[in-house]
């Protein structure tokens, strides 16, 4: 049977939806308890996390297993799960244009311009899974350049590989990383078709070999990109974390806390 390249379209789009399924979403409520010494909030830090696509539910190796990961190991710092999505699941929100997203995305600039305000020397981390990530990048393009917070990493970043970072990266004190994997089907193959978070299609997206300088870059970008950027790909001593380098492995409990909660720890 010969298939039309419409027809091959929605099969990817089918098939990239539904390696990503969730459960119905519903607005989250909290993400990590304040720490134990409130009254001295620079002691831990505060934790933004984003959650995919269709996010936003309590199920295995998503919100639980980036919290229980955390925990595991020890981070001590409080956190906010902020939530960007329609509540009606995977397909909506990744059908969503990019106005609404950067829309969500200056309510979260707000949060974190107002709390560090009022908490100047408490360590700030941004954590964003799939989807997600792309909304860490919209809401730090909306801070203002006076507001920085101190590290960022993505994981499963669906946003197009050579969008242009050098806003975003002027307002990362420290480090931006960004863990990769060219065994992620489903955003190296079935994105080209459903687009990407930043709505460009036949991309395959910055989780497959990280992000790419935009053409034309001028010096300062250059500048941004080499000093800010840390790109972590794959590798086989992942397993012993259960990561096997697809979509949803490197969210898993023993990955978060064996290589990304030391991140926000200063380890």
């Amino acid at each position: 049977m010969k298939i039309s390249p419409a027809h091959f379209v929605a099969l990817a789009s089918a098939l990239f939806l539904s390696s990503c399924a969730l459960t119905g979403a519903s607005k989250p409520t909290g993400f990590l308890k304040p720490s134990p010494d409130r009254a001295n909030p620079e002691t831990y830090g505060y934790l933004y996390y984003l959650d995919g696509a269709g996010g936003g539910t309590t199920k295995k190796n998503w919100v639980t297993g980036v919290r229980e990961g955390l925990i595991e190991a020890g981070y001590l710092g409080a956190g906010e799960m902020f939530y960007w999505g329609t509540g009606k699941g995977l397909k909506a929100d990744h059908k969503l244009g990019v106005n609404y997203k950067r829309e969500k995305a200056h309510q979260l600039a707000e949060r974190i311009e107002k709390h560090v305000a009022k908490h100047p020397d408490e360590p700030v981390g941004m954590l964003g899974f799939s989807a997600g990530a792309a909304q860490i990048v919209f809401a730090l393009e909306a801070l203002p350049e006076k507001v920085k917070v101190d590290t960022v990493v993505l994981l499963g970043a669906s946003i197009s590989k050579n969008y242009d970072l050098t806003e975003m990266l002027k307002r990362v004190k420290g480090k931006m990383h960004i863990y990769t994997s060219t065994h992620d089907m489903a955003v190296g193959i079935y994105m080209a078709f459903t687009g990407t978070s930043d709505r460009k299609y036949f991309d395959k997206g910055a989780t497959i070999q990280g992000f790419v300088l935009p053409e034309g870059a001028n010096a300062e970008t250059r500048r941004l990109y080499a000093d800010k950027i840390v790109t972590t790909k794959w590798n086989k001593d992942f397993k012993r974390d259960d990561d096997h380098g697809h979509h949803y492995d490197n969210i898993k409990m023993e990955f978060i806390r064996d290589h990304i909660a030391p991140l926000f720890m200063g380890k």
